[in-house]
């Protein structure tokens, strides 16, 4: 079964939680850009929200992408070696507001 999500803020959401049963096995993600005018810029990563206890503390990032730029009315499909430890990890997505201060308007579709 699909999950849909909207974005229409600039910040990071939580697409999918850890320790869901169903949350490592993804066959494919479509990230549409809604926007009228402008590209939306995002970052897709699984964090695993570990804190150490070295001088790096902190949440550990893995990044499929990073600071991809998504052009109006485009979408951006990620369908190989999507699969993770849904008991380790979250799945999220980072959208910024453009520098004209729009702000994002994407759909997240994960299959």
């Amino acid at each position: 079964m699909a999950r849909y999500k909207n974005i229409t803020t600039g910040t990071t959401t939580t697409l999918i939680s850890k320790h869901l049963k169903s949350s490592g096995t993804i066959s494919g993600i479509v990230i549409s850009n809604n926007d009228g005018h402008q590209a939306d810029n995002v970052c897709l990563f699984l964090e695993d929200e570990a804190v150490s206890t070295s001088t790096n503390a902190g949440n550990t990032k893995f990044y499929f992408f990073k600071d991809v730029d998504i052009p109006y009315g485009a979408s951006l499909m990620i369908d190989q070696n999507l699969s993770f430890d849904g008991s380790k990890f979250h799945l999220r997505i980072v959208t910024q507001n453009a520098a004209d201060g729009g702000t994002p308007n994407l759909t997240v579709t994960i299959k």
